[in-house]
């Protein structure tokens, strides 16, 4: 990928309140610790191989949907760490780059094409309710803001914390508006927006 820091160490951003949380972004030194079921997930890049490829092969789509975005749209995602172990993640891209939004415009409306899709931000089972997502988000809109980007959007899922990019009220919290709401039999699902005033 472009822009590889080396070392782990070298793109890490030391938390204000907790220095044994930091946040990088996903490069080629740092996309290897991406964790399970993430690192195999490819709900969002390639839908229609998503429960047909082999953990390995899916591992390696994911791995090339990196390279590919990167090279127009970098970084493309970002890892939070708790003492040195990956505990969170954001992965987000123009929606040109990610094939998956296709079937959620059906659930809901139509993203905006100059906006960036946030398409997966999964904190793990172990470190969740302390925050660790309202910090990774921040993060994630501040990078988008000192880009010059537009907007950010996501499907938020309205009645279940079960959705792979949170739920809307975690949104909401930071300043997102709901576009479009509606139920389907998966849940209730909302396209939620943040102009950045890009």
């Amino acid at each position: 990928m472009p822009r590889d820091v080396g070392a782990r160490g070298g793109g890490r951003r030391m938390g204000a309140a907790d220095t044994g949380t930091s946040i990088v972004n996903i490069d080629g030194s740092t996309l290897g610790e991406l964790f399970l079921p993430c690192r195999a997930c490819v709900y969002w890049e390639r839908p229609g191989q998503f429960r047909e490829a082999p953990p390995e092969e899916a591992e390696r789509l994911k791995a090339g949907w990196f390279r590919a975005t990167a090279e127009q749209f970098d970084p493309c995602g970002k890892l939070l760490y708790v003492d040195d172990e990956p505990a969170a993640y954001c992965q987000y891209a123009p929606p040109e780059c990610v094939p998956g939004i296709l079937e959620y415009e059906e659930l809901a409306a139509r993203v905006d094409k100059d906006g960036v899709f946030i398409s997966c931000l999964f904190v793990r089972e172990g470190h969740r309710g302390k925050g660790l997502g309202p910090r990774l988000l921040k993060d994630v809109i501040e990078d988008l803001r000192n880009r010059g980007c537009k907007a950010v959007e996501t499907f938020a899922r309205d009645d279940s914390d079960n959705n792979c990019s949170g739920p809307t009220r975690l949104y909401l919290a930071q300043g997102f508006r709901i576009i479009a709401s509606k139920a389907s039999p998966q849940g209730t699902f909302s396209l939620v927006r943040l102009d950045l005033g890009g």
